[in-house]
């Protein structure tokens, strides 16, 4: 079992094997049958203190101005940079076990649930809002447009 696994178990959360790749928010929509609400994006972003992991949900976008006035200039990891700081690709990067500073917005603790990247394109994690925060011990923050 890798560590995504355990730490879903762990967390009580469920890794959902897709069995086809899934990048966009539409996609895991279709695939789980759930809203854009409660998709959630992990993204990476570069600051110029700290490489942060970055999670709001489905309908909302990084609003870049609210975290530079928090961490300094901004800007979106490279691919390649995904990988080495997350070990996932883009697509995969589950919003837990990533060693990050994270900020998640608080529109995604208004789900009782949330959909996830699973660690792979073509997995997605479901996992209460609350345990990502705990797990990651992960600041909240208004950081969507």
């Amino acid at each position: 079992m890798g560590k995504l696994e355990e730490i879903a178990k762990e967390l009580g959360a469920e890794i959902l094997e897709v069995g086809r790749p899934v990048k966009t928010v539409e996609q895991a929509t279709r695939e789980t049958g759930t809203s854009p609400k409660q998709v959630i994006k992990s993204l990476v972003i570069i600051s110029e203190r700290e490489p942060l992991l970055v999670i709001v949900d489905g309908e909302s976008r990084v609003d870049m101005g609210k975290l530079e006035r928090l961490f300094g200039k901004c800007r979106f990891a490279k691919p390649e940079e995904v990988k080495e700081l997350t070990g996932y690709e883009v697509g995969g990067v589950p919003p837990v076990g990533v060693p990050l500073r994270t900020i998640v917005d608080p529109k995604v603790l208004e789900n009782e649930y949330v959909i996830g990247g699973g660690g792979a394109i073509d997995r997605l994690l479901r996992i209460e809002p609350q345990k990502i925060v705990e797990y990651q011990g992960a600041e909240v923050v208004d950081v969507r447009r």
